[in-house]
């Protein structure tokens, strides 16, 4: 059997819902000796990546069976058309259709991400309700251009069908059960769960009659928002603690991983035991229908803009003592050349002058080699074009200073060693100069594709993505989203408001909770300390939460769920093609548009991550600089980055005088930023 209707805490990135782990579900699916599992969150992909790392590393540890089978899924909201649901939306009336879609293969979940993105391209909200309709036309564009790559079940009470069955609308159930075989055909699946009510036993009952005169296989799911039949009491108390009205009541008395013999119990006398035995045997077949496959790539490095340039062998007096500077003045990749080139030019202006002794320009040309070779061994290593990051971070520099209008950081981490990205005006600071070494940012023995972080104006940070949108395309830039966890003294103040605890005695007990070195305690560690970071329990925490019922044991549930998204402070996403190839975007709850897997997850899927920082420090010296054009101490020298580099560049800056460095001294420069 599997367990092909299941949430996890990703559900919760729009409305509290689930207090389900993937690592656990998974975990549980493997106790219950089942065959494999379905991922199945309210219209999000999110928490796909970490499922299949997970079954990837439990099957090399053999931990998990190697025929265990992981599914992919969404539970989207279909509906007729926008204008049914948002134009004319009523409350309690207007209708979100539940609907399960499985992918079958890579093409498959390549149409679930499509259609994910859609749907948050559609979303709206409805009081405090944030909708991500899907359009059945939507559905139907996308299957039909290439069908057989998804499977389809009809969810829960909330779905469709089972709102037909029970308003005892024959033709409006003929006419979305026609819908539905027309696009999925023996891949679309009538969907029973074990519950007693009243409404989910005739549904149930229903489905099974119809299914033997149309020929409609049937599946059993337990649409799980928690994982073990006592788990109840605390995703009550999780529902019950946010302001949305939700159904905590016998809907979810059911919602959890039963074994076979739990799902016997609760449908036997409804459908009888023969169709039981069914439709769990159909989730096997279900599972026989899907593929293994991954979403793991490597980082794929976008394509960097090339102008017209003429090559020249500008160092090709070194071409015989220096085999990596030769190699890149021939190199087959276009990238190389093109940032030797870049380099030669940048020498010609910083590195070379005349009268330079020859011991000099050895040290010079010497450290270029080095750094090359670093270049081209890496390159190999990872079977990725370094070249070609820095001249596409160099594109987002260039960006950033004119389309963006902003001032951009004299350089930041490990990148600041490299002579050449100083040649190439990617850095500001000359680090033979300063004694840098470049091994920290780039070493064969490592090989990795090396993070740049880019600092820019805190105000500048919207117009700088849209710019770089406007100029690599809408679609092939997008934010990092990040997700929201409850914390320890987070976790303990939404379980006691869940369970009708007073706030004041809820806000005392969370306040028991260290924070040491801005690290905030676990709810482990308070309780039994932690020897690795010399934490002893916390007695007076343990003696107060213990006194309210179910306090503790619902605030360990709840502790570390996710529960909500938001925007990562610097991380952009660049792709080489449309972001649908490798990621699904969603919006943050401002609007803007965010991939649905959260950094370390878009990283793993082949997305080339551009740390984008801002900070307040620039913006005060782009307004001082401004100051002083109009007090004519500074004068305009055409654009921002020639004014700057004119009077603000390290290159340039007066580092002897000790009137500065007195003032420093006394504290009288209220604002410095990466001093050493």
């Amino acid at each position: 059997m599997l367990h092909l209707h299941v949430h996890s805490d990703y559900s919760n990135i729009r409305l509290i819902d689930s207090i389900n782990k993937v690592s656990k579900l998974i975990q549980k699916a493997v106790n219950l000796n089942n065959s494999g599992i379905a991922i199945t969150d309210h219209e999000s992909v999110s928490g796909h990546v970490q499922a299949l790392q997970i079954v990837e590393k439990g099957k090399s540890e053999g931990s998990i069976p190697e025929d265990f089978k992981l599914i992919l899924g969404n539970e989207i909201y279909l509906v007729n058309s926008l204008e049914e649901v948002r134009d004319n939306y009523k409350s309690g009336i207007t209708k979100f259709w539940h609907f399960i879609l499985l992918a079958k293969d890579e093409i498959g979940h390549k149409q679930l991400r499509i259609l994910s993105s859609l749907a948050w391209d559609n979303s709206f909200k409805t009081g405090k309700m944030e909708r991500t309709p899907t359009l059945k036309s939507d559905l139907e564009k996308i299957v039909k251009e290439n069908p057989g790559h998804l499977i389809a079940s009809t969810a829960c009470l909330g779905g469709e069908c089972s709102h037909w069955i029970l308003n005892k609308d024959v033709e409006k159930f003929n006419e979305f059960v026609q819908y539905c075989y027309d696009l999925f055909g023996e891949d679309f699946y009538f969907e029973l769960q074990p519950n007693n009510s009243e409404e989910q036993v005739l549904v149930n009952k229903t489905l099974i009659s119809i299914s033997e005169q149309l020929d409609i296989p049937f599946i059993v799911t337990c649409d799980a928002h928690y994982v073990n039949k006592e788990d109840r009491v605390f995703h009550e108390a999780y529902l019950n603690s946010h302001e949305e009205e939700r159904e905590v009541g016998d809907f979810y008395a059911t919602t959890y991983m039963m074994n076979v013999t739990e799902i016997h119990e609760y449908l036997d006398w409804q459908i009888g035991e023969e169709n039981v035995n069914k439709a769990i045997r159909n989730t096997e077949v279900i599972a026989d229908k899907v593929s293994n496959y991954t979403l793991a790539h490597s980082t794929i490095v976008p394509e960097a803009n090339i102008p017209e340039y003429q090559e020249e062998h500008y160092f090709k007096d070194f071409y015989d003592t220096h085999e990596y500077i030769r190699k890149f003045a021939y190199s087959d990749n276009k990238y190389d050349r093109y940032l030797l080139h870049l380099i030669s030019q940048g020498f010609k202006t910083k590195g070379y002058y005349v009268g330079i002794k020859d011991e000099e320009l050895k040290i010079l040309i010497d450290r270029i080699e080095i750094e090359l070779s670093e270049m081209w061994k890496v390159t190999e290593k990872i079977k990725n074009s370094i070249s070609s990051y820095y001249i596409s971070t160099l594109e987002l520099i260039e960006i950033m200073w004119n389309e963006g209008d902003s001032l951009v950081g004299v350089a930041r981490g490990s990148v600041t060693g490299m002579y050449t990205m100083y040649l190439i005006g990617l850095i500001q600071m000359n680090p033979i100069q300063w004694g840098l070494p470049h091994w920290r940012h780039i070493s064969h023995e490592r090989p990795e594709l090396a993070d740049i972080d880019l600092d820019s104006q805190r105000n500048r940070r919207k117009q700088i993505v849209n710019a770089i949108k406007k100029r690599k395309g809408e679609r092939r830039v997008l934010n990092s989203c990040t997700f929201k966890t409850e914390g320890s003294k987070s976790a303990v103040i939404t379980a006691a408001r869940g369970l009708g605890v007073d706030n004041d005695i809820a806000q005392h007990i969370a306040n028991l909770i260290p924070i040491t070195r801005g690290f905030t305690w676990s709810i482990h560690d308070c309780l039994y300390g932690n020897e690795e970071e010399e934490r002893k329990p916390v007695i007076e925490f343990a003696n107060e939460i213990k006194k309210i019922p179910n306090l503790l044991e619902t605030a360990l549930n709840i502790e570390g769920l996710i529960s909500g998204r938001s925007i990562h402070a610097s991380a952009v996403y660049l792709f080489n093609d449309d972001f649908i190839e490798h990621n699904a975007r969603m919006k943050a709850p401002n609007g803007t548009y965010i991939t649905q897997f959260n950094m370390h997850d878009s990283d793993w899927c082949g997305g080339l991550k551009q740390d984008m920082l801002t900070i307040s420090s620039l913006d005060i010296v782009r307004h001082c600089m401004e100051l002083l054009i109009e007090a004519g101490h500074m004068q305009w020298q055409g654009t921002l980055r020639d004014t700057y580099n004119k009077y603000l560049h390290p290159d340039v800056l007066d580092y002897e005088t000790k009137e500065m460095w007195d003032w420093i001294a006394e504290n009288k420069v209220m604002d410095l930023f990466q001093w050493m």
